[in-house]
């Protein structure tokens, strides 16, 4: 069954295909929301709740190719609730980093786990809206236009979250700001020129 299909069916009470609709989503929503918080255990609280939620707002859903948009702004919104409400400050462990360390590129003489232990860190350090707009971005693979919709905010909001989240991110991981990065180059590449290499 198509997901528009089944997205139909469960906005006319359909519970087997709300369980399909669960199986499909409910993995990537897990490892966004664990992303957020930061806490297996919240994480899971957020996705039940996403879920929940859908369920009884299934019938406010005009279009059901929008679907993917309409879920993940609930899910972000529970998640952004769910960590104001415990406050978290937890460390994220290496479990859902993969994407997100491949996505950004690393330094490859850095080992895997010392990779995603520096990148977990780093995220950690982010604003919620900026982390958000990196999970959004790397790890679930949205557009900006999309994230533009879950987030309720215009594209050129989105991009500038995004460049800010990269900037500090940079400044985090190799210690120095993109423009300090910048200027260095800039600088060497005069004084090579001018010794002709």
């Amino acid at each position: 069954m198509e997901n528009s299909a089944l997205i139909i069916s469960c906005q006319h009470g359909d519970l087997k295909s709300f369980a399909e609709l669960y199986k499909i989503y409910s993995k990537n929503a897990l490892g966004t929301a664990y992303l957020i918080a930061g806490s297996k255990g919240i994480a899971e609280d957020i996705v039940q709740e996403t879920f929940i939620e859908c369920w009884k707002s299934f019938q406010r859903l005009q279009n059901p190719a929008t679907f993917e948009v309409w879920f993940y702004k609930i899910l972000v919104r529970t998640g952004w609730r769910m960590v104001k409400k415990y406050n978290l400050t937890i460390p994220m462990d290496d479990d859902n980093l993969d994407g997100l360390v491949h996505a950004m590129q690393l330094n490859k003489e850095l080992d895997a786990s010392e990779t995603r232990m520096t990148v977990s860190q780093a995220l950690e350090k982010l604003s919620l809206p900026l982390k958000t707009v990196v999970i959004l971005y790397y790890y679930d693979d949205m557009s900006i236009k999309d994230i533009a919709n879950v987030l309720g905010c215009l594209q050129g909001t989105i991009k500038s979250r995004l460049h800010n989240a990269r900037k500090q991110l940079y400044n985090e991981l190799y210690g120095a700001s993109l423009s300090e990065m910048k200027q260095t180059d800039i600088g060497l590449s005069k004084a090579w020129a001018k010794k002709g290499v």
